[in-house]
């Protein structure tokens, strides 16, 4: 059995350890209020941008003299999925529970199922870049320590590329695998293909009322004009829902390990005051057995 110095020196260590893991908690606690006030904000806007992209395009399909131009029958025209673009997000840091873990292996998955050449992969986080070589895959861009502020300019860059490849027939499709953030202690996988587009995708089963609209100068300009902004809008999207799925995994994480440690610490006392116990009735027991001889 352990004695009482060393029994103390565990209970220091491990107080220690619980005031980081409470310092982390609180530190995510606020990272994740932060991402998930720009997500909370965004989500109904994305939902209303692609309302009306739908309803842009069910009203130049009704209308037999408006052609699509380039742009549109680019992003709304699916075609054989022979090689695609693929966009991994992960965490730059780990302590974060199953975050990783889950998001990869939906990650190989769908590598494994998918029978599309990857021609094109994007890492976002530390974590998908080690997974990216751990499978010898050439990753052509990535993004690490990437702040809140700064994921408009990677979603820009990655929107515009892929758009290129899109048109110039280098790729037939943009997929982003990333966590679906549901409530901080709970995150889904997700692979979502971004373009070409599902117009029936959405969040719930209800349709798409009939309005007309006026669109100015037309209904083609307005929609080649709204698709590569509905992009960026998504991919967007998926990277908050990534930052805010990451902070609240890794807040659910700390929690959980700053309890562990206090159990441990009133398991540790309860046994060093034993022990304790134990030294003070043999003292007691020895004073009085010389006495009594």
């Amino acid at each position: 059995m352990a004695g009482l110095q060393d029994i103390r020196r565990r209970i220091r260590s491990v107080k220690n350890t619980q005031q980081v893991t409470k310092a982390m908690k609180m530190i995510s606690a606020v990272k994740l209020r932060k991402s998930q006030e720009r997500l909370v904000a965004l989500r109904p806007y994305a939902g209303k941008m692609m309302e009306v992209v739908q309803r842009v395009v069910g009203r130049i399909k009704g209308d037999s003299e408006i052609q699509p131009g380039p742009t549109a029958q680019a992003f709304l025209n699916p075609r054989e999925e022979k090689r695609i673009r693929v966009v991994l997000v992960a965490s730059d840091k780990g302590l974060c529970g199953g975050f990783n873990a889950n998001v990869l292996k939906a990650a190989n998955a769908f590598v494994s199922e998918c029978a599309a050449e990857i021609v094109h992969l994007d890492v976002v986080g530390k974590r998908a870049v080690e997974w990216a070589r751990k499978r010898k895959m050439t990753a052509a861009g990535e993004y690490l320590n990437i702040p809140l502020t700064g994921f408009q300019h990677v979603v820009t860059e990655i929107a515009a590329g892929a758009a290129a490849q899109y048109q110039a027939g280098e790729i037939d499709a943009l997929y982003v695998i990333y966590n679906y953030f549901n409530s901080p202690v709970a995150q889904t996988p997700t692979v979502f293909r971004v373009f070409p587009m599902a117009l029936d995708r959405r969040e719930d089963s209800r349709e798409v009322p009939e309005v007309s609209h006026l669109l100015e100068p037309d209904p083609n300009s307005v929609l080649e004009t709204l698709l590569p902004r509905f992009v960026e809008t998504e991919l967007l999207r998926n990277l908050l829902e990534s930052s805010a799925s990451e902070h609240g995994a890794r807040m659910a994480a700390m929690d959980k390990a700053s309890n562990n440690a206090g159990e441990m610490i009133a398991k540790l006392t309860l046994t060093m005051n034993k022990i304790r116990q134990a030294s003070i009735t043999n003292q007691i027991i020895e004073i009085v057995s010389g006495a009594n001889a």
